[in-house]
C-alpha cells in the first residue's frame, strides 16, 4: 500500500492511496473483505457505465488467476484495475480484464498509473529477461487514446494508431496477433462476436453492451 499525489488540469491536488489484492492469498480466505470489495467495485462500475449483471464481478474479477489494484481517495473507492495471467495460442499473456475509474477522478493520469502498478512486479521480477523477451499484454478498449499511450512505449502494438494512412486504414494483423486475438474472443463469454483482421475491430461488442461506452 502506498500513496501518490495527482494534480488535475484545474490545479487541484488529490492524494490517492493504492491497495493490492490477490485472490489466492487475500480475497478467497477473507469473505468479509471480498464482499466489501465487491460492493465498492460495483459502485465504481455503476458510476462509469451503469448497471452490470449481478454475477459480473464474481465471474470476471474474482478469479483465482486475477490480481487487483484498488485506488482510494479519503477512504472512498474511486477506481480499480484487474489483470489476469492467461495462455493464449501458446503465448503467456497479461490480460487487462478491467480498468475503471469514477468520472470525477478521470483525466489526470490515474488510469495509466493503475496500469503501471498492475504490471510493475512482473517488470521488476523479469527485468533481465525483458531484454530478450517482452511482456505480452492484451486488452479490449473502445478508447483510441489508450492505444496511442501504449504505442509510445511498447516495442510492438496492434492496432497502432500511428500507422494509419490518410483514410484511417492500417495493415492487417500478422498471423500470430490474429491467432491470439481469435483465441481471446473464443474463450470469452461471447465467443460468437465477429472480429475483423484489419484493426482487430470487434463488431457489436459495445453496441450490445452500451454501458461500456
Amino acid at each position: 500500500m502506498h500513496r501518490k499525489v495527482f494534480k488535475t488540469k484545474k490545479g487541484e491536488r488529490h492524494s490517492i492511496e493504492f491497495e493490492k489484492y490477490n485472490y489466492n492469498n487475500v480475497l478467497s480466505p477473507n469473505i468479509n473483505r471480498k464482499q466489501i470489495l465487491s460492493e465498492e467495485m460495483d459502485s465504481i462500475l455503476k458510476d462509469c457505465w451503469g448497471l452490470f449483471p449481478s454475477d459480473f464481478i464474481e465471474k470476471h474479477i474474482f478469479d483465482e488467476k486475477c490480481r487487483i489494484i484498488i485506488a482510494k481517495h479519503s477512504n472512498e473507492f474511486i477506481g480499480f484495475c484487474v489483470l489476469s495471467l492467461r495462455n493464449i495460442s501458446e503465448v503467456n499473456v497479461h490480460y487487462v480484464e478491467f480498468l475503471a475509474i469514477k468520472r470525477n477522478f478521470q483525466n489526470f493520469g490515474l488510469g495509466p498509473y493503475l496500469f503501471y502498478l498492475i504490471i510493475y512486479e512482473d517488470i521488476k521480477r523479469n527485468f533481465l529477461k525483458l531484454l530478450f523477451e517482452p511482456i505480452e499484454i492484451m486488452f479490449i478498449t473502445p478508447n483510441t487514446r489508450a492505444l496511442m499511450r501504449m504505442a509510445k512505449f511498447a516495442s510492438f502494438i496492434y492496432p497502432n494508431p500511428y500507422l494509419a494512412d490518410n483514410n484511417g486504414t492500417i495493415p492487417q494483423a500478422d498471423d500470430l496477433t490474429w491467432k491470439m486475438a481469435q483465441g481471446l474472443i473464443d474463450s470469452s463469454d461471447k465467443p460468437d462476436r465477429k472480429l475483423y483482421r484489419e484493426g482487430l475491430v470487434l463488431e457489436g461488442s459495445y453496441a450490445e453492451t452500451p454501458w461500456l461506452i
